[in-house]
């Protein structure tokens, strides 16, 4: 189980490294802004060498998630095709939530009106009929 969650974190810390690495050399004076990682995105996207960093991370990253439950799975079909696309598909979701969770952050940074009260988005309730 150690094993496979240490190919899942050296497969993120690869991906992150290459991409913190692209950003540094994309960056102009050594600040990093939007449009830096966005450039940095799209470049790294549309390159053979960003691309196959890309897929060689996903591919560690669902190598570390079939060894994690190996010990808990017996069937060979779920293991080698139902584990790495749940991995694939909770890496999609951590990364989006990240994104969402960067979005919303910084918009408090800027001083954006951001409505927190989830309750107050619901539909009132009708008074009861006489």
């Amino acid at each position: 189980m150690i094993a496979g969650l240490t190919l899942q974190t050296l497969s993120v810390a690869g991906v992150a490294a290459f991409a913190w690495i692209s950003l540094r050399h994309q960056g102009i004076g050594g600040h990093i802004t939007a449009a830096t990682i966005r450039l940095a995105w799209h470049s790294d996207v549309h390159t053979r060498a960003g691309v196959a960093v890309l897929a060689a991370g996903g591919v560690v990253y669902a190598a570390g998630s079939i060894l994690m439950a190996r010990p808990y799975v017996s069937r060979p079909a779920t293991l080698f095709i139902a584990v790495p696309a749940a991995a694939a598909a909770g890496m999609l979701a951590l990364g989006a939530l990240a994104l969402i969770v960067g979005l919303v952050l910084t918009a408090l940074a800027n001083n954006a009106d951001v409505p927190l009260d989830i309750g107050s988005l619901r539909r009132a309730k009708r008074p009861p009929r006489q």
